[in-house]
């Protein structure tokens, strides 16, 4: 068996192109199953379980500041003094004295955020807890405390909400169609992935560059297919039964070993044309066929193709035009 050639024998493209269209129905379905499932997957991430539910709130708070000859006072107060100044008193004894007992202030601080995002006089306050009522309850009562603080401090004449929302339940990110790109494309790639791998392990023999993969000998040519190449075929086999004389057409199947009785026929012909199935053996079988034909003494002439798939072969040698 000459594995030198059989394994150095490259990628025939056209006929991986041909193979992958054929398998298009498949790689679609699996592109819509990939969809699906991202769907499906960020579906159920973006479902927060009960008891990890977070329920947020915030308010707009406007501060006006008490003049002052330096500014400095007016300077004072920024994004990091605000977060501080909310755990710190007087402004956390403020907030809880507008709650009930059962508030704690490491609940309160942890749950709350103070922050200057542009204007120094407005302050955002945000409040996250896993109770939507405590995360009102919360926001109301540090609201409640600025505009206690903002009589009280003597930095300003008044502090005053002018917007505060009602609390909310926090998902994740609304990314839908993200999710179900993402798992078009992983369908995609691994579908494709997975024809490359069955095409790279799958050896059976369609086209005559399979044959040149097993043997040397030969490639006599299709028995079915288009009829240019049918006549090829026949013309091919006239000519050695002309050159040879009688000639011994062995079909050869899957897994069958050769008789006593038909190897014994092929070495009393003068030739033998051995003739594989279209798709129905593997190129690792033929190649082992050959060997034992060569060990019996038989005289391999060429080997045929029969029982072709016309459609393929007309995309893979497309239609040709014959001159009479």
């Amino acid at each position: 068996m000459d594995e030198r050639v059989y394994a150095d024998e490259g990628m025939d493209i056209k006929k991986y192109m041909i193979c992958l269209l054929g398998r298009l129905p498949l790689i679609l379905g699996a592109v819509a199953g990939g969809a699906f499932l991202g769907a499906l997957i960020y579906m159920i991430v973006r479902t927060v379980p009960e008891s990890e539910r977070e329920y947020t709130a915030y308010a707009k708070v406007y501060l006006d500041f008490a003049a002052d000859e330096t500014g400095e006072v007016y300077q004072a107060y920024n994004g990091y003094t605000w977060n501080d100044l909310m755990a710190t008193d007087p402004i956390m004894d403020l907030i809880l004295a507008n709650l009930t007992e059962d508030y704690t202030g490491e609940e309160v601080e942890a749950s709350m955020k103070a922050e200057i995002l542009s204007d120094i006089r407005l302050l955002t306050l945000t409040v996250t807890t896993g109770s939507a009522a405590r995360t009102d309850e919360i926001l109301d009562a540090a609201v409640q405390a600025l505009e206690t603080y903002g009589r009280e401090a003597k930095e300003f004449t008044g502090i005053r909400a002018i917007r505060e929302t009602a609390a909310k339940l926090v998902t994740a990110d609304r990314r839908l169609a993200q999710a179900v790109l993402v798992g078009a494309c992983l369908g995609l790639l691994l579908s494709l992935l997975g024809c490359s791998l069955f095409y790279v392990m799958d050896d059976r023999i369609l086209v005559a560059g399979d044959v040149r993969k097993v043997t040397d000998v030969s490639f006599v040519g299709y028995s079915a297919g288009e009829d240019y190449l049918v006549r090829d075929c026949e013309k091919n086999l006239s000519y050695l039964r002309g050159k040879l004389g009688e000639i011994h057409i062995c079909e050869l199947r899957q897994g069958e070993s050769f008789s006593k009785e038909a190897l014994q026929e092929m070495r009393n012909a003068r030739g033998v044309v051995l003739s594989l199935p279209f798709g129905g053996v593997q190129g690792t079988f033929a190649a082992y066929a050959v060997e034992q034909l060569k060990t019996q003494d038989c005289v391999l002439c060429g080997v045929v193709i029969r029982d072709c798939d016309a459609r393929f072969l007309r995309k893979y040698y497309g239609r040709i035009i014959q001159k009479k």
